[in-house]
């Protein structure tokens, strides 16, 4: 079964280079031509720059084996939480939280890029004021 489709294959595509020779012009079958062999000259450099970039990565991997402490796992995670819940939890203080410490104030917020607080609107006449 192998052995017919190979050669049902390149039968097809014998055809199909005889066909493709024959209608096209000159200028055209050249740059098909062209195609192919780009593409056929890109394989090799791409898998020789495959094969460097995983030996490198193999040594890479190698050194820091051997530079990372805690015998090659990730260290620990410690998470503080700082005060408020971020938007996370119930939102309730627990009582331990709240002997003593003093209220907190509104939050405010500072938009990256805001230069002035005025609108579009305030800027340029809506379209319904320049149609009345």
């Amino acid at each position: 079964m192998k052995r017919f489709l190979f050669i049902a294959g390149i039968v097809f595509v014998v055809t199909l280079a005889v066909i493709m020779g024959t209608r096209m012009s000159p200028d055209a079958l050249a740059v098909v031509i062209g195609i192919i062999c780009g593409v056929f000259a890109s394989i090799p450099t791409s898998a020789m720059l495959v094969w460097v970039m995983r030996q490198r990565d193999k040594q890479v991997e190698m050194q820091m084996g051997q530079m990372r402490p805690f015998g090659g796992q990730y260290p620990p995670v410690v998470v503080v939480n700082g005060q408020g819940t971020n938007g996370y939890g119930n939102g309730y203080p627990t009582s331990a939280l709240t002997a003593g410490s003093p209220s907190m104030g509104p939050r405010s917020f500072k938009v990256i890029g805001q230069e002035n607080t005025e609108t579009v609107g305030d800027v340029m006449p809506t379209f319904w004021d320049e149609i009345n």
